[in-house]
């Protein structure tokens, strides 16, 4: 290179030397911001993917509108709040819907241990169950399950877990239920075997008995001597009660025993039951058809099994309520409700 000094002394050498690293150093930084861009932005080298990238990488700020929170009701335009009305369904129902959530998981823990699993063909034979419990005739039953829906209140939810808690319950107790022979005769003679029709006069003590001996022995009917001294609900009958069959299990043994003993328009002596005392009077008797076909004993296994089942899924529950003793409620409404609801079961 030629060594030639301009007019202020500089070496012309030296200026091109300066100006040439200058460039070199801005073209190095300027690569390396580009490279940073293009490792950012999406494949390609236009011009406007990096540019499209560095509009991408600037923060953007969008409000967000609140949600809209809505009342849970409205009453000529004012809004009904939760705060207003959580804490009175909470007095109102909250304790019958917490046991219910209670014996739902105590019976969830049963299930486990056993084993043993509530399937939809059981929830659906339950709710056919239920149905068919309330009337013969299925237009009626349904118009029926209505009413009982709306009068305790049984939504699709508290229907739902109904019907799963009666499904597990019945499934847990399956291994105690026992159809006998005689449970199933039994109820075969009370579905279609002879009954009796009588009177019964309940009576406290063996002083009142003899009282109404005495009437009756002087000839008043029994029915007006039952309607002023029964202590039994028939006694606005005259001691009237439905027809009893001779293996009626809803009735005594020495009840139906002295009943199927008596000649027609007789009048027992006095029977002790339970706590008292009760004179019978056989009035009529009414013949039975005498059905013993195949059909009638699997109705009346099927009537024994669902009664035992009853029973014990009734003593389940009960079992299961009173171990709801580890507890704690936060809420004072529900609390409040929790508390009268078990001081009165006590």
């Amino acid at each position: 290179m030629i060594d030639v000094k301009n007019n202020s002394g500089v070496h012309m050498s030296t200026l091109w030397r300066w100006i040439f690293f200058t460039c070199a150093a801005h073209c190095v930084v300027a690569c390396a911001t580009v490279n940073q861009s293009t490792a950012l932005a999406p494949s390609g080298n236009s011009a406007a993917s990096v540019n499209s990238v560095a509009k991408s990488a600037t923060p953007v700020t969008t409000e967000v509108a609140p949600p809209v929170v809505r009342p849970p009701a409205l009453w000529d335009g004012s809004a009904v709040t939760w705060e207003e009305l959580r804490p009175l369904l909470a007095e109102r129902a909250g304790a019958s819907v917490l046991e219910e959530l209670f014996l739902e998981r105590q019976l969830d823990q049963m299930l486990k241990a056993r084993k043993l699993n509530v399937t939809a063909e059981l929830l659906l034979t339950e709710e056919r169950e239920l149905v068919a419990s309330l009337s013969d005739d299925p237009a009626r039953a349904i118009v029926l399950l209505s009413e009982l829906r709306a009068a305790q209140g049984l939504g699709e939810k508290r229907w739902k877990s109904l019907l799963k808690r009666n499904a597990a319950m019945r499934l847990l107790v399956q291994n105690d239920v026992k159809v006998t022979p005689d449970a199933v005769e039994a109820l075969i003679d009370a579905a279609h075997g002879p009954k009796r029709q009588c009177r019964v006069m309940a009576l406290p003590n063996l002083k009142m008995c003899a009282e109404a001996r005495a009437r009756l022995d002087a000839g008043e009917p029994f029915g007006e001597v039952a309607t002023d001294l029964s202590t039994d609900r028939s006694a606005s009958r005259g001691g009237l009660v439905l027809p009893v069959s001779r293996l009626d299990p809803t009735w005594p043994s020495s009840f139906r025993q002295t009943l199927w003993s008596l000649q027609k328009d007789g009048v027992s002596a006095p029977v002790l039951i339970d706590n008292g005392y009760v004179f019978i009077r056989f009035e009529n008797e009414i013949p039975g058809d005498a059905t013993t076909s195949p059909e009638t004993r699997a109705v009346a296994e099927r009537a024994v099994r669902r009664g035992q089942e009853r029973i014990y899924m009734e003593n389940l529950a009960k079992q299961l309520r009173q171990a709801q003793r580890n507890v704690t409620i936060f809420d004072d409404s529900l609390l409040d409700g929790w508390t009268r609801v078990r001081n009165v079961a006590r």
